[in-house]
């Protein structure tokens, strides 16, 4: 909560024509949200959340936040779940833009040799056998212990799991795992320049994400860069690609419902039993991702800035 004397100087006495914050920072962003107010500049919000945090603190603040949401000029969203959300708010629609949530789509859909999948997949000890793949931090409200268990479900069908990220759940995960059968690869870190490779490696793609007080998944990128290269995904009700419509069940993945590790399971088997299953719902993800691109994102955020200077701000803001 700490304040930053060099932000509100330069608020306070720089020319500038808006300002645009994402939703963090507290302090420094109740500071910039005044000052424009008393400077009359227009105030820009970027924001992926879809429910608030139930907190204290964010209880306490939510009056605060919600203020913030309805007089922001215009608010740039994640996804149409996220729109939904501000909207239930009170916040007026036509002031949120849609920007889903995006990567380099080129650059996660660059084409991959069999020697370099072939030798991930010797890596993580799934040269014949069906490699499960995460990429998430290893914390709680990653879901990676229902991964876990869900594979335990399926270890007739001799899978490995294999997790991309670092965290303090290391331990915790890959005891679960020995005292279950399942065949966990704790990867650790890897460079965003070898992350195609591993997309192009693995089978499936899970994100099994669930609600926590003080978070739930924005949107979730490794999904985006998951289907950049054609890969099935599995992801839970909990996942904002899923709510905003990148993830529809059936269509472009697979979506179970959070915690129900029975579900998830089932949506393993269904996918590793059948290759035809994991071409044609890749197929449908990698053509849905193509729509979700960075310049999409750019036209988003530029119409959100013509909107603002488009209108008479004292007019807009005293009708408010």
């Amino acid at each position: 909560m700490s304040l930053n004397p060099s932000l509100t100087v330069a608020l306070a006495k720089r020319d500038y024509d808006l300002v645009l914050m994402e939703l963090s920072g507290r302090a420094e962003l109740a500071t910039a949200f005044s000052i424009t107010r008393l400077r009359n500049k227009p105030f820009l919000l970027w924001t992926g959340l879809w429910t608030h945090p139930s907190t204290p603190f964010h209880r306490a603040t939510w009056p605060l936040t919600r203020t913030l949401y309805r007089h922001s000029d215009a608010l740039v969203v994640y996804g149409s779940h996220v729109r939904r959300f501000l909207v239930r708010s009170g916040v007026q629609p036509e002031r949120v833009f849609i920007a889903e949530h995006a990567v380099d789509n080129e650059f996660y859909g660059r084409p991959v040799g069999d020697e370099a999948v072939q030798a991930f997949r010797r890596q993580a000890g799934a040269d014949s056998r069906p490699l499960i793949l995460a990429v998430a931090r290893l914390v709680a409200q990653k879901g990676l212990d229902d991964l876990v268990a869900a594979a335990a479900s399926v270890r007739d069908l001799q899978p490995v799991v294999a997790i991309v990220g670092t965290g303090p759940l290391a331990a915790q995960l890959a005891a679960q795992a020995a005292a279950t059968g399942v065949e966990l690869k704790l990867v650790g870190g890897v460079p965003p320049a070898s992350m195609p490779v591993v997309y192009a490696a693995a089978d499936v793609f899970v994100m099994p994400s669930v609600t926590s007080p003080s978070i739930k998944e924005c949107w979730g990128l490794a999904i985006n860069e998951a289907m950049c290269q054609a890969l099935p995904v599995i992801a839970s009700d909990a996942v904002g690609a899923v709510a905003g419509g990148l993830v529809v069940d059936g269509v472009t993945g697979l979506v179970v419902r959070e915690h129900d590790r029975s579900q998830l399971a089932v949506a393993l088997r269904r996918l590793l039993t059948s290759p035809s299953e994991r071409v044609r719902l890749g197929s449908a993800g990698l053509a849905r991702v193509a729509q979700t691109s960075q310049a999409a994102m750019a036209d988003a955020f530029q119409a959100a800035f013509a909107s603002v200077f488009g209108t008479d701000r004292r007019s807009a803001s005293a009708a408010r």
